[in-house]
């Protein structure tokens, strides 16, 4: 016989008998609309597991049946009696051992007969209720959480904190003692890697061989180069390690480590040892370094960089009152999973990183938090939140992320992508915060069609500079229109309806010009639309400060995770050029803070320096400041393989000037040599069709005329033209049997590049090459 289902404890489910609800018409199937209806749950039926909703008209008398999510919906959370129900936020079942008795009320966006429009009596400055913000109740401690013997530690020979230092001071630390750096932690990570492309691929790293494996110094330069590299606008790998055109090379990563290494460093790049051992070994009989994987609850999109992710929020700072949210963009490629979202967040040209800084004080714009968005079916967000009655997405993500500042009073400033009623009541009721945001979207809040009414019926103007507030009837929310140069519209949870005379200096625009004033004027606006303008704004300053400065990687193999931690690298920059602004003023107050780039410098050749030489053999002398531009043929510099896959540029034709060198071909001035044209073979299967307009593969009797796919390619003309030539030079199949086709010669022939030995045809390749008989 099949188990029966959990029975709800009956001496629970009759104690919410009395308890007092409000329903809206929408619950009803067929119903809709907001308006809400009064009740009372009457009674418990045992058999159908759910509540009977007696209704206060008189004019029904029916009884409907309500499970316990409906029930915690809709309770009404404004009733004198509610504190006496016990509403976990799941029902209680015989046996259950343990039983989360917090209030379950679920918040959804407010109907608009709830709200009440403000007007404001003649000469006054506000009206309605007033509304008290949640007492502030952080402590006013030092900003950063530092010793004193770890400031000494952060001080050079003279006496003077470095930002260097400060920097590695502030990067994430792993492992359960907190004593790993980023560069160990991460040169294991990239071992391990480098170790499964080895074993399992069959890759040959070009530096790391024999006993060679990544160590930290090694990590550690490796993220020099990146900032150098940054530094010189981004240049390839080719290029800084280019000995011919000064343009190109970057003299500090060329003497810090070869090529080979930055490569296989770049190739490496890993942040998780997420893959099992092949067979049936073990993890210790194939890797040095234990595996060290994300936790088991992980989003899918955040195993590769969860640690780290995790790691670099690190709360060395004491943050103030006020800290303020925002979302940037990471570059990326359209159809990752990261950018593929709900219209229209998220931007799909790259990943939505979701941040949290401090807004005001010395530390301003310094990141508390900062997470990437996963996409549409990001697990941590892709959730029911316990406090909301649909998927609030945005609720679930700010659950996570504020979880460090609740029930200390902490003011957040968003923007429209985050801010609802929900938010507003969740925020207050449950998380112990004032949140004010700004650009409310009108179909995110109740008093939103009252106010997108009143617009439409002219009440408010833009540039009039005048306001219309609305005010829950119960609760604490407040929702404002302003008219500035387009309509402001914002809500919160923890202000008055208050207006300020002359609280904003704004360029007034002419009615009847359009145009905007020279000179800035006092201007009527909300209280709450002034703290919002005089907050919001430092987040994006602070994200275009970072901007300037932001890391890229070469590696396509690996996904989001390398942009990410280059992301989170460069945010470290930010971070740590901010304690080293107050440490330094408030230890050497006499002295003036070297400005951010020359502390990007510094931080560069110390990290290029960092550990014993990579070096095996000097790197060379670096390419002449002055170059020979009489030809265009000049090749100064260190001298290149014949069969390298990186030729510089050579007119055929021209006279070659500079450092002799040996010939990039056999091949000479048209007409003086009968040696066959060199060829380059490109990977060990033909991938590319023949360029030749008489190939023979046209004529193989196919509904459609092409020509035979070739893996060969013309090095003389591909150095001419600058990309590959595929000419046909091997045997064909044709009706099973192996013959000769030679596009490759006929080619050169035709274009008068070849004196062919005689007798030859001039004009086409022939199936069976001429040459072989």
């Amino acid at each position: 016989m099949a188990p029966r289902s959990p029975q709800i404890s009956l001496e629970w489910a009759n104690s919410l008998v009395g308890l007092s609800m409000k329903v809206p018409d929408y619950w009803w199937d067929g119903c809709k609309g907001y308006r809400l209806n009064d009740g009372v749950i009457d009674s418990y039926d045992s058999v159908e597991q759910k509540w009977n909703l007696l209704l206060n008209s008189r004019d029904d008398n029916d009884r409907y049946l309500m499970n316990y999510t409906a029930v915690s919906t809709y309770a009404d959370s404004d009733s004198s009696t509610i504190d006496e129900y016990q509403l976990p936020f799941a029902a209680i079942y015989d046996g259950d051992d343990i039983i989360d008795a917090n209030n379950g009320v679920r918040y959804f966006r407010t109907p608009p007969t709830e709200w009440t429009k403000i007007e404001l009596e003649a000469g006054l400055n506000e009206g309605g209720r007033t509304i008290d913000p949640i007492e502030w109740t952080g402590e006013k401690e030092e900003p950063v959480n530092i010793t004193d013997e770890e400031i000494e530690s952060l001080k050079d020979s003279d006496g003077e904190i470095r930002y260097e230092k400060v920097f590695e001071w502030c990067l994430p630390r792993f492992g359960d003692d907190k004593d790993q750096s980023l560069f160990t932690w991460q040169a294991a990570r990239m071992r391990n890697y480098m170790r499964k492309k080895v074993v399992g691929e069959g890759w040959k790293p070009k530096y790391y061989q024999g006993d060679d494996t990544i160590q930290p110094d090694h990590v550690a330069r490796f993220y020099g180069s990146l900032l150098a590299k940054m530094l010189t606008g981004s240049r390839s790998i080719n290029q800084m390690f280019c000995t011919r055109e000064i343009f190109n090379a970057v003299p500090p990563i060329q003497e810090s480590m070869p090529k080979n290494a930055l490569e296989d460093l770049t190739s490496c790049l890993h942040y998780s040892d997420d893959w099992d051992p092949m067979g049936d070994a073990d993890w210790d009989e194939v890797y040095d370094d234990p595996k060290v994987v994300a936790p088991p609850h992980t989003a899918r999109h955040r195993v590769k960089h969860g640690i780290l992710e995790d790691c670099y929020i690190q709360y060395c700072v004491t943050p103030s009152r006020w800290i303020t949210t925002d979302e940037s963009r990471i570059a990326g490629w359209y159809h990752s999973a990261m950018t593929i979202g709900p219209e229209p967040k998220p931007i799909q040209t790259g990943a939505t990183l979701h941040t949290v800084c401090i807004t005001q004080g010395r530390l301003s714009s310094y990141k508390l938090y900062a997470r990437v968005y996963g996409g549409k079916d990001d697990q941590d967000m892709n959730v029911h939140n316990r406090h909301t009655v649909k998927k609030a997405k945005m609720v679930s993500l700010y659950d996570f992320m504020l979880e460090a500042f609740k029930h200390k009073g902490h003011c957040v400033v968003m923007d429209s992508a985050y801010m609802s009623d929900a938010m507003a009541q969740i925020g207050r009721n449950h998380w112990g915060i004032n949140m004010v945001v700004g650009t409310c979207q009108s179909d995110r809040t109740g008093a939103g069609k009252l106010g997108k009414a009143a617009v439409k019926a002219k009440e408010v103007v833009i540039g009039s500079h005048e306001s219309l507030m609305y005010q829950h009837n119960t609760k604490a929310l407040l929702y404002t229109v302003w008219g500035d140069n387009n309509f402001v519209k914002t809500l919160s949870n923890f202000y008055s309806p208050v207006v300020l005379r002359g609280g904003m200096k704004r360029k007034k625009r002419n009615r009847s010009t359009k145009r905007r004033d020279r000179e800035f004027s006092d201007v009527d606006c909300p209280i709450q639309q002034k703290d919002y303008c005089e907050t919001y704004h430092l987040i994006d300053k602070g994200n275009g400060a970072e901007a300037k400065y932001d890391l890229s990687t070469e590696s396509h193999l690996h996904g989001w995770s390398p942009k990410l931690a280059a992301r989170y690298f460069n945010m470290n920059i930010n971070n740590a050029y901010k304690i080293h602004c107050y440490l330094f003023k408030k230890h050497h107050p006499t002295k003036v803070v070297m400005p951010l780039k020359e502390c990007i410098h510094n931080l560069t050749h110390s990290l290029l320096q960092r550990g014993d030489t990579m070096r095996k053999r000097g790197g060379g002398a670096p390419p002449k400041a002055t170059k020979d531009i009489t030809t265009s043929s000049s090749v100064d510099g260190r001298k290149i393989r014949s069969d390298s896959v990186i030729q510089p540029f050579t007119s055929p034709t021209a006279t070659v000037t500079g450092t002799p060198q040996t010939p990039v071909s056999g091949l000479e001035v048209l007409g003086l040599s009968r040696m066959l044209i060199p060829v380059v073979v490109k990977g060990n299967k033909a991938t590319s069709y023949c360029k030749y307009n008489k190939c023979p593969g046209k004529n193989t009797g196919a509904k459609r005329k092409r020509a035979y796919m070739s893996k060969y390619a013309c090095e003389e003309c591909g150095l001419e033209k600058g990309i590959d030539l595929w000419l046909c030079n091997s045997t064909k199949d044709v009706d099973g049997t192996l013959v000769v086709v030679d596009c490759h010669t006929a080619y050169h022939v035709q274009k008068k590049l070849y004196t062919a030995p005689s007798p030859v045809s001039t004009a086409e390749s022939s199936v069976v090459s001429e040459l072989t008989e």
